[in-house]
């Protein structure tokens, strides 16, 4: 649909939540634990996380979770008891931003619009700045593939806390740093980390969030599983699995049950490095909370790896 047919839906609809946002949303009671008055909705993954570390109190935000699945508040552990204020998730924002999703945000009467680690397109973001002045990621950066602490300096200087935005990359950074003198065995070791899917195995390069995650524990993933740097992913097909074999550590990431298939496949189970134990599977929510580094997932995640080695 076009930008001129998507405007002059949402704008009909806008006439009709206008007048309800006044009564509903109550604009000037808002007042969160920053003394913020800003209503903030939040559309890039993992940026409520960043705007919760900021100790802002977001009236809705954007949530990977598919409805049924998950938390019901759409929030994963390491953010859960952030939220003080009541649970306002808005899904399905990667796959399909509708109108019907635009008049969810606008009925929120939002102030400020936090889509930093999101892909929306031009036609997409010509109708969020209509709600409300919105934030995106620079030029600078493909869309999901924006490091995370640029993230959070884009976020917080998007709410006037950059000063807290770099507490909070120095505080991530000392994790990271923290992981790494405690653990010197592991330091240059090669890994891989990869979600498998439809068959085979994609793995994460060091563009992608997942794959910058364990070259910060202080992993090397080899230029081999690296590609030429345009892509966040490669796939490995079944007939190429024995060049796991010659990484030190693979991480395979569990997306509710995606590890079921590979766990039962003997090309996989039989590796050498299966077999002497290289092989690390992470749960649901650590490969969730690795698709998107930021202030509150950085030392959750840490944590779950440094048990599961």
């Amino acid at each position: 649909m076009s930008l001129q047919r998507l405007t002059a839906t949402f704008a009909a609809a806008a006439l009709l939540l206008t007048g309800c946002s006044s009564e509903s949303a109550d604009s000037g009671q808002h007042t969160d634990a920053a003394g913020s008055n800003d209503r903030i909705v939040t559309l890039g993954l993992g940026d409520v996380d960043t705007v919760l570390a900021l100790g802002e109190q977001p009236v809705g935000y954007a949530t990977w979770e598919a409805e049924g699945s998950g938390d019901p508040s759409g929030l994963g552990p390491w953010a859960k008891d952030k939220l003080t204020g009541e649970p306002n998730p808005i899904r399905n924002t990667t796959t399909e931003f509708s109108t019907d999703t635009a008049e969810q945000v606008a009925a929120l009467d939002p102030t400020k619009i936090i889509a930093v680690n999101s892909g929306f397109d031009s036609d997409k973001q010509a109708l969020l700045q209509q709600i409300a002045p919105a934030t995106f990621h620079s030029d600078q950066h493909e869309d999901w593939q924006v490091p995370w602490d640029e993230q959070i300096k884009e976020i917080a200087a998007a709410l006037g806390q950059e000063a807290e935005g770099d507490k909070l990359i120095a505080e991530s950074e000392q994790a990271f740093a923290d992981f790494r003198q405690a653990h010197p065995e592991l330091q240059g070791k090669t890994a891989v980390i990869g979600m498998p899917y439809d068959g085979k195995l994609g793995v994460y390069t060091a563009g992608d969030g997942r794959g910058s995650f364990i070259e910060k524990l202080g992993f090397t993933i080899p230029d081999k599983f690296n590609g030429d740097g345009s892509s966040f992913f490669i796939d490995w097909s079944p007939e190429n699995y024995s060049d796991l074999n010659d990484v030190d550590y693979v991480f395979i990431l569990d997306y509710y049950g995606a590890i079921d298939a590979l766990k039962n496949d003997a090309a996989f189970a039989n590796l050498d490095v299966n077999t002497r134990g290289g092989v690390h599977w992470l749960d649901t929510d650590t490969a969730n909370a690795m698709s998107m580094p930021n202030p509150l997932t950085i030392p959750y995640v840490i944590t779950q790896i440094d048990q599961e080695l």
